[in-house]
């Protein structure tokens, strides 16, 4: 899909997404060191003063790129065909159906890797420490979504559009994301979450869907953790037959809104004579 003249991103390799995530985590280092301790003795908890601090760090670098850019933040938001009202209205309950089965697939992955890679003292206090207040809530579940999604979907990967085909771009944006949890526990889940997001905004333009599943994640292990319910936790047979029911139904409702009339497309050009669609183009009914 083309961009518009208007849009001055430069197209952005691996090698530089990775340098951008780079810079965003020493910022996030230097704040860390500046702002944290601040925000402790003001009554934050330190799960919240560190999600803060990486949120900061993510958006200072952002907004440099977004300045460079030329883009709005209408926009970055939201550059496809259809409203953002109509896209999260159309995407977001199939979109949401699909929590449940990746969190418990997490699970999964998590003890395999405990297993291989047992967690140290450090990295186990670090996710038990998730829950944190409220502050920590609204920056978990509400901020953290809007911020990184603005970053690795809205700029990184539109860059990387510009550079690589979608499926390369995709993939690539997903690694960059990942590596930037700085741990392998989380660095499978955020992988696994990043190529969904990147193929949505793919085929919507629209980081709203990614930002719908990204807070929905968020709020589910929040939610666990705070019940105290983790990766050792031995789920009934029905938990599970209720989250892969619940995740087949979403995959499919997405395939069917997304992916199937991209598929019918260059059919339908052949029947008419016109020429096969761009295949990065979003369907006009769920764009």
């Amino acid at each position: 899909m083309s961009q518009p003249a208007s849009d001055k991103l430069q197209p952005i390799s691996l090698q530089w997404a990775l340098a951008l995530t780079f810079v965003a985590w020493f910022v996030e280092v230097v704040l860390s060191m500046l702002v944290r301790p601040m925000l402790m003795r003001s009554g934050l908890q330190l799960p919240a003063a560190a999600s803060l601090v990486r949120i900061l760090a993510c958006g200072a670098v952002f907004s440099v790129l977004l300045h460079q850019s030329g883009l709005t933040y209408r926009r970055l938001f939201h550059d496809g065909r259809a409203s953002a009202m109509a896209t999260v209205g159309l995407l977001g309950v199939p979109i949401l159906m699909l929590v449940p089965i990746i969190v418990l697939l997490d699970c999964q992955a998590m003890l395999l890797l405990d297993q291989l890679l047992p967690l140290s003292d450090s990295e186990a206090a670090m996710f038990e420490s998730m829950t944190g207040g409220l502050g920590n809530w609204v920056l978990t579940c509400a901020i953290a979504p809007l911020v990184e999604e603005m970053f690795f979907r809205g700029i990184l990967l539109r860059g990387m559009l510009k550079r690589y085909g979608s499926t390369d771009a995709i993939v690539y944006s997903a690694f960059v994301f990942g590596v930037m949890h700085l741990n392998v526990y989380q660095f499978v889940i955020a992988f696994a979450v990043g190529i969904l997001a990147a193929a949505l905004y793919v085929r919507t333009r629209s980081l709203w869907p990614g930002i719908v599943l990204h807070a929905g994640l968020n709020t589910t292990v929040t939610l666990m953790t705070g019940a105290g319910l983790d990766a050792e936790t031995r789920f009934s047979v029905w938990t599970w037959a209720l989250a892969v029911t619940l995740g087949l139904i979403g995959a499919m409702a997405l395939r069917r809104l997304l992916w199937e009339p991209a598929a019918r497309a260059p059919q339908a050009g052949a029947e008419t004579g016109a020429g096969p669609a761009d295949a990065d183009d979003p369907p006009p009914d769920a764009a």
